[in-house]
């Protein structure tokens, strides 16, 4: 591998670990107790590219979600646009989530997610 792409590769990473920490640190300040925070997608399995976008899920501990609710998403959109990168927050009650875990899809989130926040 050429230099030039090694270090490219070994800035993004850099890169990659410090919006992580920015999330966490997001996450810890805004998002309600009891709730979870992951990171699923080409950014958790490690196959992302520049300009591979952010996927969160988050997770409330509630039995229903309310209209106000998928506010909690808002700060990490906010984020995103902040230092110039698209995160893509999904919100739902555990209950909702454990309930379509036969889909592809959960079961492909389920497979690659990174705890963020417990």
């Amino acid at each position: 591998m050429p230099l030039r792409s090694s270090l490219t590769i070994f800035a993004y990473r850099m890169k990659r670990d410090k919006i992580i920490e920015r999330i966490k640190n997001l996450a810890m300040s805004t998002l309600p107790a009891g709730s979870s925070l992951f990171l699923y997608g080409s950014q958790a399995r490690g196959d992302a590219r520049i300009g591979s976008d952010w996927d969160l899920l988050i997770l409330l501990d509630k039995p229903k979600l309310e209209a106000g609710d998928y506010g909690v998403a808002y700060p990490f959109r906010e984020l995103g646009w902040e230092i110039g990168e698209e995160i893509n927050p999904s919100v739902y009650t555990r209950q909702q989530w454990a309930s379509w875990s036969f889909l592809p899809y959960n079961k492909n989130v389920e497979r690659d997610k990174i705890v963020l926040k417990g």
